[in-house]
């Protein structure tokens, strides 16, 4: 009994964190409509959505940095566009956003990532990497185009990292993923649908083509394919059938509910620039007017809790984000993206909130 209780822990250790750590991401475009979704699926999580500025100098961030002293900066740059992002683990370290051109940039886990080094470019922690993204391109083929000149993306320690997936006002999608020391892109010409789940894109869509709706010999139950891996065969099928009569924006949220609802749920009209979200523990649909949003070099950086209770559009309803409230959502948001419990009581936490202070000092007041 003894010997089968290891097992069981170890094959839970194994599976569990795949499964929590997944989410699902998809564009649905057409001629009139332009619209992302994406699924948070993990745990009930702290956050915060933040308004980015133009015009803000940065320097490149590493797990190095923020856990050393070593807090020389090899790389800046300053912030050409603003961004709406959401953010577990403070300011300048989003899980996603969107800028004001309309680049979309979301990191979804994958298993068999490994590290793209270049002995050129600084290390910079994954999070960073995203808002780096978006301080600096407005497309896709931007993103792409500069991606080996970029700084190398720096992985939580001894854990597996992500691959991305992309979007932007034109309709171009693409996903990136590291494999063998490499940048791997798809981009619209190799996605017969813009879709990412937790594998990489070529297996799921090897795996869906067997069922009918994509030229196979296996019929496609929607309504008895409902397990966490048919996520991705499920979403496939949605969009293949999307009816051009139907709301886009509403339809996004169905696909969104029916391939398991995340933690975090968005979705984003590219077209008119308007950004919906809820959380699991605020589950009314909230709106932003990204076209209304000031993000200019003397504007505010501000913020809004994931969770909030403000109902309807939440353009005013940010506050100023400041060193001190930026610390409590490090405090809550690090040990839980790191998902290591030991880590919110080390010495390398207290070193790493004192750090990013000293970041920020200059940015946030």
């Amino acid at each position: 009994m003894k010997f089968l209780f290891l097992r069981l822990i170890v094959i839970f250790s194994i599976v569990y964190p795949v499964h929590s750590r997944a989410c699902s991401a998809f564009l649905l475009a057409g001629k009139n409509h332009n619209v992302v979704g994406f699924n948070e699926n993990w745990k009930t999580m702290p956050g915060m959505i933040v308004i980015n500025k133009r015009d803000v100098l940065k320097r490149n961030i590493s797990w190095q940095n923020l856990t050393t002293d070593q807090l020389q900066p090899h790389k800046q740059w300053t912030s050409k566009f603003g961004s709406v992002t959401f953010n577990l683990l403070g300011y300048d370290f989003p899980c996603y956003g969107v800028n004001e051109k309309g680049l979309f940039l979301v990191e979804l886990y994958l298993e068999e990532t490994i590290k793209v080094y270049n002995p050129k470019q600084p290390n910079m922690l994954w999070a960073q990497w995203i808002q780096y993204q978006l301080d600096n391109y407005k497309s896709v083929n931007e993103v792409v185009a500069h991606l080996n000149d970029g700084p190398n993306i720096d992985w939580w320690p001894n854990a597996a990292g992500s691959h991305f997936f992309l979007t932007d006002a034109k309709g171009n999608s693409a996903t990136i993923a590291l494999l063998n020391g490499k940048y791997t892109v798809l981009t619209n010409k190799e996605m017969p649908m813009p879709l990412l789940c937790n594998n990489q894109y070529h297996k799921d869509l090897a795996a869906a083509k067997k069922f009918d709706f994509l030229g196979g010999n296996e019929k496609f139950d929607f309504d008895q394919n409902k397990n966490w891996e048919d996520r991705y065969n499920r979403a496939y099928y949605m969009l293949k059938n999307y009816k051009y009569d139907v709301r886009p924006i509403d339809y996004a949220w169905s696909i969104l509910n029916a391939i398991h609802p995340g933690e975090w749920q968005t979705v984003i009209d590219m077209k008119k620039m308007n950004l919906y979200f809820r959380s699991d523990l605020k589950k009314e649909v909230k709106t932003i007017d990204i076209g209304k949003l000031d993000f200019s070099k003397n504007a505010s950086i501000k913020y809004l809790d994931i969770h909030t209770d403000e109902t309807g559009t939440v353009n005013d309803k940010f506050q100023i984000l400041t060193a001190a409230k930026n610390n409590t959502y490090v405090e809550k948001g690090f040990p839980i993206g790191y998902d290591n419990k030991e880590f919110g009581n080390s010495a390398s936490f207290e070193k790493l909130k004192k750090n990013i202070v000293s970041f920020f000092e200059n940015i946030l007041p």
